[in-house]
């Protein structure tokens, strides 16, 4: 879900590209935002704990998913009540896609309803309408301090809330710092301007006499030695970074990108590479929501403590990181 955290209500045109980024993202299908993590749905212990959410659940709850991306959540309910079950309404600032609704029989597609353009801070719910408050990865990225009060208001006097929140030192977050660190590397190399420049050489190729006069051409010499600089730059990152995986990536990229200006010509080689570099300055908005809303200890313990508050003295919460393969990856947050 795109954060508005730390956007003035002045800054409407950072909001809408962070909203257009996420949606860009969800238009490319992908289940939730973990999937270099979880090839399929969530699984481990993220998904071992919205089974046991899930399972506690009356036939007729409705539930409500916060920041809900394309539905992971969903299938999870769906895949443990393929019949009848409880009723899921998502919500997200971004305008899902999810594919995998139309594979539902009439029946269970009916119990799945997402609602886009909806702010967690403004909820479009009546007072009293949830019996669960689900988020994965989601209601973080809101200001809390004005969702909160709006979970509270939605949720009914004896409902239960669940939550998996970005813990600041998880290996998501790690490797989103990572990430953002090679995309501010990129913006400073001339790796992707050198490689537009050597596209329409690569063009040329196909023609004999086209490309015998390349031998010569100092301009040709020139582009290709300026191409051959920034990618020695970049391999010698790629040789000393951790997680080198996205710049690995933009190279095998930029690679196919040569291969299809050879065989269809400058102009779709160009526009593909040009199309890339809007993904990489999405996948900037996206990382910085994800690394700016992670939650560390305090900031998680304060969250518990105001949604206790809310609920009341006999408010009961659970509070505990989840681990995959001994890396963190969350805290479930647990409040009824």
């Amino acid at each position: 879900m795109t954060s508005d955290r730390d956007i003035s209500t002045d800054d409407s045109s950072l909001l809408a590209r962070r909203r257009l980024a996420w949606t860009r993202f969800w238009g490319q299908g992908p289940l939730h935002s973990l999937g270099t993590s979880f090839a399929g749905n969530y699984a481990d212990a993220i998904g071992t704990f919205w089974q046991g959410e899930f399972a506690a659940c009356g036939p007729h709850e409705a539930i409500l998913d916060i920041g809900c991306g394309n539905g992971p959540l969903a299938k999870i309910l769906i895949d443990l009540y393929p019949e009848d079950g409880p009723e899921w309404t998502g919500i997200d600032l971004s305008n899902p896609r999810p594919t995998w609704i139309a594979q539902l029989a009439e029946a269970a597609a009916k119990r799945v309803q997402f609602r886009g353009g909806v702010l967690a801070e403004e909820l479009p719910f009546e007072a009293s309408s949830f019996d669960l408050v689900v988020s994965q990865f989601g209601i973080e990225y809101s200001d809390l301090s004005r969702s909160q009060p709006e979970v509270i208001r939605v949720l009914k006097p004896t409902g239960r809330l669940a939550l998996v929140v970005h813990h600041a030192q998880s290996l998501p977050v790690y490797v989103s710092r990572q990430e953002l660190r090679h995309l501010e590397f990129l913006s400073r190399s001339d790796f992707l301007e050198s490689a537009a420049m050597m596209i329409p050489y690569f063009a040329l190729l196909n023609d004999v006499e086209s490309r015998a006069r390349l031998q010569s051409d100092p301009r040709a010499t020139e582009a290709r030695q300026r191409f051959d600089a920034a990618q020695h730059e970049i391999q010698k990152r790629v040789a000393s970074e951790p997680i080198p995986d996205l710049l690995t990536d933009v190279q095998i990229f930029v690679q196919d990108c040569f291969r299809a200006a050879v065989s269809a010509g400058a102009p779709p080689a160009l526009d593909r590479l040009s199309g890339y570099r809007a993904l990489l300055e999405d996948s900037r908005l996206r990382l910085e929501d994800l690394v700016r809303s992670a939650l560390d200890e305090a900031g998680i313990l304060a969250l518990q403590e105001r949604f206790k508050s809310a609920k009341g003295r006999a408010a009961r919460s659970s509070l505990n990181a989840l681990s995959v393969n001994d890396q963190v990856f969350g805290w479930a947050l647990r409040v009824s």
